[in-house]
């Protein structure tokens, strides 16, 4: 049985990030309704369940279950945050995930960066189930062997995640290249756990190999943009983090932001659980840093 991350009553704020996060997960209807509400967060507030449904082109009862899956109660609680996050739009600052203008002045372009950044962290933590985290860094502890998928930027989200995994005595590697992650994924077994990253879910370099890992038995996590994708059908643990493109920003940087606070969350869990763990980071420190020469001037 998959286990899907999800919080059950997001803050009012965070709702258009939460929806920007959730829409590649979305079904047809509830995409069309996420669309609409985030073409105009102000006038949307202002729909009766029946005029939105209206516009999305769907049912009244596909708008209940998208609030639903909002994590509120029903439609009305999602108007009231919708019209706290309209009000919150216009108070004149620098709008959040605003695009990059070509005319922009660096000073400008950064604290939009920073903006962005920030909405991405907040719509991680509020994606992200702490039980269903805490049941992956169990099974991190409890793995002979850790291995982790993840193509392009992805793959250098999975390199920070064995870096760190090393430094606290666990056996963990990081594959980057699709026929090395289907070597791996093909000699694990029942007493291993496979991860595979991936922002859209779909990179056949990442799903391929998670698929394969499942088949020996080994233990999956997806951790992923998009909680309907492929790479999350073969997760046994679904991690959905967020990660919107716009402008100039790719995918590699949109969606790296959440990645990379997940692993810090992972590393942190296990290193406060494992036995062992801050010796092993005490000797790991102590072996960098007494390297003959590492503090000489050139």
């Amino acid at each position: 049985m998959r286990e899907f991350s999800g919080p059950t009553t997001p803050a009012p704020s965070d709702v258009v990030a939460r929806l920007r996060a959730m829409l590649l997960g979305l079904t047809p209807a509830e995409a069309r309704i996420g669309r609409v509400l985030l073409s105009d967060t102000t006038a949307a507030s202002a729909l009766t369940v029946n005029e939105l449904a209206e516009c999305a082109s769907t049912s009244t009862a596909s708008v209940v279950r998208t609030a639903r899956r909002l994590g509120f109660d029903g439609y009305p609680q999602l108007r009231l945050a919708l019209a706290a996050q309209g009000g919150a739009n216009h108070d004149g600052g620098v709008p959040v995930g605003a695009d990059i203008a070509d005319g922009d002045r660096i000073g400008v372009v950064l604290t939009k960066l920073a903006a962005f950044e920030s909405e991405q962290l907040r719509a991680t933590a509020e994606l992200v189930d702490p039980i269903a985290l805490e049941k992956v860094i169990d099974l991190i502890r409890a793995a002979r062997r850790i291995d982790v998928y993840g193509i392009g930027a992805s793959g250098l989200v999975a390199e920070d995640l064995t870096a760190k995994l090393n430094r606290v005595g666990l056996v963990a590697r990081a594959y980057t290249e699709h026929d090395a992650a289907m070597v791996s994924a093909s000699l694990l077994g029942p007493a291993d756990l496979a991860i595979g990253v991936s922002h859209s879910g779909e990179n056949p370099g990442t799903v391929a190999p998670l698929q394969l890992a499942r088949s020996t038995g080994a233990g999956t996590v997806a951790i992923t943009g998009a909680a309907r994708s492929r790479l999350a059908a073969h997760g046994e643990h679904v991690l959905v983090t967020a990660g919107r493109e716009f402008g100039f920003r790719s995918a590699a940087m949109a969606s790296r932001t959440g990645q990379l606070l997940l692993v810090d969350a992972i590393f942190v869990g296990v290193a406060q659980t494992l036995p062992g763990a801050r010796a092993a980071l005490e000797r790991t420190y102590a072996a960098v840093t007494s390297h003959p020469g590492r503090n000489k001037q050139p």
